[in-house]
């Protein structure tokens, strides 16, 4: 039904999808981000990747922009992707600025609409399990060719049925192709089994959460999968302690890009408003490891822990200024810590 109303809506030109990437900009900068790991080639049906992409490097050459962007690349057919990579674009193609990121595939729906692929039915509605939006054929030969290609690979898995499926991919391209530092990642990784976290780690696979989440489904995951289920699921921490990464983001436009409220979720494991829980409190962030979730990881996640991710002689000068130290705040504060000023390279780029 979406795609009825998307295909027939008028095409942005390249002007346009710039002034739509400078106000996000001016809006990330504002909740102190400074870098975006986002898929913008999905968000117009009618915008083909090659204008955003130039969009992006024309502003970067007028110095415009003020966010550094790792483009997660997303693609739903083989030939369409192997397109885009023929024409030069793998993983770390690109600047400081905007560079090409993994291969970024959507695996299944979300718990809320009850469209995450699930291994059983819905606790709450029997009659489905979600849907899977690839077949398990399609999702091995995208992820196989994008492994050979040597690009990155992030699938969007919330659904443990559909991580399966990710894990099997994975797998297989590995065997055909074995690649030491390959990254590959399973975005939101919510609903999960222990044997599917023991497989992370073997798989040396990379985690991108967002413990923002919790803020909503702490009120329905457990009547939508079931207690057996939801005792395993958003283990974050658990994956921490298997020396897998695990970065942490907002996923704007679905949720606000706050980072501090994001941060007060990983560590409460409560609701921001009323509180409730906390969910699996044994899974709770350390103030520092919320911290590191949201900078170190992420430049881990995208091949740039050696740039960014830390302020450090030789590093990118990209830093926020908090109004209120976050090791000295109540936990259930965190979220109040105002954004003072966001610097870029060294450069203001944001002042309250």
């Amino acid at each position: 039904a979406m795609d009825l109303v998307y295909s027939r809506m008028p095409a942005p030109d390249k002007e346009d999808v710039k002034r739509m990437i400078l106000a996000a900009c001016r809006a990330l900068n504002a909740y102190g981000v400074t870098s975006s790991q986002t898929d913008d080639y999905s968000t117009f049906q009618t915008v083909p990747w090659e204008t955003v992409n130039q969009a992006y490097r024309e502003l970067e050459a007028e110095g415009r922009l003020t966010v550094r962007v790792n483009e997660q690349s997303n693609f739903t057919s083989l030939e369409s992707l192997r397109e885009f990579v023929e024409a030069g674009n793998r993983t770390g193609t690109g600047t400081d600025f905007f560079r090409i990121g993994p291969l970024k595939m959507l695996g299944d729906g979300a718990l809320g609409a009850r469209t995450a692929y699930l291994s059983r039915p819905y606790a709450d509605d029997p009659s489905t399990c979600g849907i899977p939006v690839f077949s398990q054929e399609t999702m091995d030969e995208m992820v196989d060719y994008a492994n050979a290609q040597g690009m990155q690979v992030a699938v969007h898995a919330i659904g443990d049925a559909c991580l399966d499926r990710v894990l099997g991919a994975v797998e297989k391209a590995l065997k055909h192709h074995p690649r030491e530092d390959h990254r590959h990642g399973v975005v939101h990784c919510q609903i999960t089994r222990p044997d599917q976290l023991e497989k992370i780690r073997e798989l040396n696979l990379h985690v991108y959460a967002q413990s923002i989440f919790l803020d909503y489904d702490i009120h329905m995951v457990r009547e939508r999968v079931g207690e057996e289920l939801a005792s395993t699921s958003y283990s974050w921490k658990t994956l921490l302690g298997k020396g897998v990464t695990v970065s942490n983001g907002s996923d704007s436009p679905v949720e606000l890009p706050d980072v501090m409220a994001g941060i007060q979720c990983a560590v409460t494991r409560r609701t921001l408003r009323d509180q409730a829980g906390p969910y699996l409190p044994q899974e709770s962030f350390t103030v520092q490891e919320a911290l590191d979730s949201y900078t170190r990881a992420g430049a881990f996640a995208s091949f740039e822990e050696e740039k960014k991710g830390k302020i450090e002689a030789g590093m990118l000068a990209d830093f926020v200024v908090l109004g209120q130290n976050p090791f000295e705040t109540a936990e259930a504060e965190l979220k109040d810590i105002p954004v003072l000023a966001t610097f870029l390279g060294g450069r203001p780029v944001f002042r309250r």
